[in-house]
């Protein structure tokens, strides 16, 4: 079995889950759950690691964290050694607590901090026997569920010191009243339906990102002998940025339009001008500022880009339609 890949460099972000041999408990009762987190405080202050989002199942445990030292595998190594340690002395057991080693995710922050949080947090009413609640239920148990970060979100008094909250409520106003209402509210919408694991959208089961990052990841930080299994191989195939005339022409021809109708500042063609800046920002974005594509998108402002991407966004996850087009496009560069 291939091992797994390994990115660490200095402020990355990962979604981090390890799970109990043969899917067996590796917690037996709430001392358990209390040493397991007092261990989790003692190895991120020795490490300097950012622990932002958890949650304590009873057979596995899920980490949103930030390594600002890129040393995620010697927190990681020693961070699961001393649980493992304690919890074979106390219960009386031998050999390994975890099924193989920890599966890190390699996280782009913006693009997926607020919904990998969320997912976390979500964890507890997943289980199979909580599949048919009323919704009422559902938010009842999550609201009361003790082993999670999420009430630290919500409630001041019941934070946990060594946990950073500001970032993840910085995308719904701010660590606030506000904020942390409107994200208790964003978590609990996510009862209505299913949440994608963030396992399935990885590239390699090792990045999630948009393809932009895994080049910019790929560039700055592995090597060629990170491309030597089957298993990675795809990550070689991921393109360099294509420049912003190659994705005009693309685009053009996809729309029926001149490529210069889409490329000047006011065009007509709204719907294919959105479209072109947000494959630009898509497969341009690690490579150049958003100046740098507003000059070459007709001279519109950085800004300009940046508010074209989020409108576009949610365009794109409301019509099939125009995600399929984008996703037609994009598979032709």
């Amino acid at each position: 079995m291939v091992r797994p890949l390994r990115i660490e460099y200095p402020n990355a972000w990962y979604h981090i889950t390890g799970r109990g041999v043969e899917r067996s408990n590796i917690f037996r009762d709430d001392k358990d759950r209390l040493r397991f987190l007092k261990t989790l405080r003692e190895s991120v202050e020795a490490f300097n690691v950012e622990i932002h989002c958890y949650v304590l199942m009873s057979n596995h445990f899920h980490f949103l964290l930030k390594t600002p030292d890129a040393n995620l595998s010697r927190f990681m190594q020693r961070f699961n050694t001393a649980y493992s340690t304690y919890f074979n002395l106390r219960h009386h057991r031998v050999g390994h607590l975890y099924q193989g080693r920890f599966k890190g995710l390699l996280v782009e922050a913006d693009e997926y901090l607020q919904e990998l949080s969320r997912y976390i947090h979500l964890n507890p009413v997943r289980l199979k026997k909580y599949r048919e609640l009323p919704l009422g239920e559902k938010s009842k148990l999550l609201k009361d569920y003790h082993w999670s970060s999420l009430p630290g979100y919500t409630r001041i008094k019941v934070r946990a010191d060594f946990l950073h909250y500001n970032m993840v409520l910085g995308y719904t106003g701010g660590d606030n009243k506000d904020g942390r209402r409107r994200y208790q509210e964003f978590v609990l919408r996510g009862l209505r339906y299913k949440i994608e694991n963030p396992q399935e959208a990885a590239k390699a089961s090792t990045i999630l990102g948009s393809d932009s990052f895994v080049v910019w990841v790929k560039e700055n930080f592995l090597n060629k002998d990170d491309f030597s299994t089957k298993a990675y191989s795809h990550l070689k195939a991921i393109r360099n940025p294509v420049s912003i005339g190659e994705i005009a022409n693309v685009v053009a021809k996809e729309y029926g339009i001149e490529e210069e109708e889409i490329i000047k500042r006011h065009s007509r063609y709204r719907e294919a001008r959105q479209v072109l800046l947000e494959i630009s920002h898509r497969l341009n974005l690690r490579k150049m500022s958003m100046k740098e594509m507003g000059d070459e998108l007709g001279g519109i402002s950085g800004e300009r880009v940046s508010q074209v991407h989020k409108v576009i966004q949610e365009r794109i996850h409301r019509d099939k339609k125009l995600a399929r087009r984008v996703k037609k496009i994009i598979a032709r560069l």
